[in-house]
């Protein structure tokens, strides 16, 4: 079966490549432009009971931030992993993520390749660094 990925980012160009990039490697990728619509997303697969396998999350979004959906994910105790993508990283952060069971925290910029070898980490159980 393939694996489903959610992404959620505001910036359409990074949305756009790397939807490409992970179709290249069998993945089926939904992406959101925004946290509001992300967060429907995930409520609606909650909903269905056929939750993403791995979802890439922007932090810094207009509206509802990548922090409302990593407190969404803690509160419903959803076991799905995350890659968050931040051009901005302090302590805060970081110590916020460290909550999450399997999570990566990548600062931009970084490579495709890079982003994509994480993605085919954790879809297949690798190990995680928060």
């Amino acid at each position: 079966m393939r694996k489903r990925v959610l992404l959620i980012d505001d910036e359409e160009y990074f949305r756009s490549s790397v939807k490409i990039a992970l179709k290249r490697e069998g993945i089926q990728v939904t992406d959101e432009q925004d946290g509001t619509d992300g967060m429907r997303n995930i409520m609606l697969s909650m909903s269905t009971g056929d939750l993403y396998d791995l979802i890439i999350l922007d932090i810094m979004m207009p509206g509802l931030t990548g922090i409302d959906i990593l407190e969404f994910i803690l509160q419903n105790e959803l076991d799905i992993p995350v890659i968050v993508v931040t051009g901005y990283m302090d302590y805060d952060l970081r110590f916020f993520c460290s909550n999450i069971k399997r999570i990566k925290v990548m600062e931009k910029p970084f490579s495709h390749d890079m982003l994509v070898s994480e993605v085919l980490s954790m879809l297949s159980g690798g190990a995680n660094e928060r």
